[in-house]
Order: structure tokens, then C-alpha cells, then sequence
């Protein structure tokens, strides 16, 4: 008996069924959990292995290695800084800091009203525009602590 919804089992499965090897769609599979849910929760992980016959162990393996997954608390929106060298030579901890003082949060936290999740990652592949940051899939730079403003109160 499965925990997840049918309507989610049923793209997992045809996930599974599309790929030579069902382990190959691994990626699929882990990108529509978080879309359901917001997050990884560790009975969905338990599922995803099942189905993939996979041990779970490497579907937690895969999860942390990919910055894209998030196992942690859901919200609804996703603020990802990159932290890496590059990026903080380009002063990323301006907006790093910004982000920090609009939400009141740090990097990990959810804001109390469960809108927005900021998190650090080692790149965003924009290092050419930065400091960056990205809100869900939207990727925008930074000009200044107005303008990241007026960007969040974009998403609702």
C-alpha cells in the first residue's frame, strides 16, 4: 500500500516504464515528488525507491547532491543565492544579506508565513550576470535591497 496520491503514483510509474532501466528515471521522478509536495518527505523517498528498485540509500545519495531538491521544510517559494568563490568575489553577499533583512530569515529557514525558503547553493549558472539570485526557476540580478524587494512581492 503506497502513501503517495494515485494521480502521483501513476506519473511515477510511467516515468519508470519510459527509461530502458527504470533507475534512469530517477531525476523525473524525485522533480515531480517536489512538485507535489514542496519537498522531499522521506515517506515519498521510500516510494521512489520501490518503484525504482532502487535501495533507498541511493536515492538519498542522489537527493544530496543536487542542490535543486530540498528535503527540508516546503514553502512556497524557493530563493536560492549561490555561495560559491566565484560568486562571493562578485559580492553575493550583498544579496545574500539583502534577502536575510527583507525575509528575516537565514539560509535553510522558511519565513513564518511559509512564503518563501532561502537557500544557499554553489551555482546558478549565471556567473557572468553576477550576484545573482533566483526565486523558484526566475532568475534575476541584483541591483539593489528596493528592487529584491518589489521582485518578492511578485510572488504570492
Amino acid at each position: 500500500m503506497t502513501m503517495l496520491p494515485e494521480e502521483l503514483l501513476k506519473k511515477l510509474q510511467g516515468h519508470a516504464e519510459y527509461f530502458p532501466r527504470k533507475e534512469q528515471a530517477i531525476l523525473l521522478c524525485l522533480h515531480e515528488v517536489q512538485d507535489h509536495y514542496g519537498h522531499l518527505p522521506e515517506f515519498a523517498l521510500k516510494e521512489v525507491a520501490k518503484i525504482l528498485d532502487l535501495p533507498l540509500n541511493h536515492i538519498e545519495d542522489v537527493v544530496s547532491f543536487y542542490d535543486m531538491f530540498d528535503r527540508g521544510l516546503p514553502a512556497r517559494h524557493r530563493v536560492r543565492v549561490c555561495v560559491s568563490v566565484v560568486c562571493n568575489l562578485m559580492k553575493s553577499q550583498r544579496v545574500l544579506t539583502a534577502l536575510k533583512e527583507l525575509l528575516g530569515i537565514s539560509i535553510g529557514e522558511v519565513t513564518k508565513d511559509g512564503k518563501f525558503k532561502l537557500v544557499g547553493v554553489q551555482c546558478i549558472g549565471a556567473c557572468s550576470e553576477a550576484p545573482c539570485f533566483m526565486v523558484d526557476e526566475d532568475l534575476y540580478k541584483f541591483e539593489s535591497k528596493e528592487k529584491l524587494n518589489e521582485i518578492l512581492s511578485r510572488y504570492t
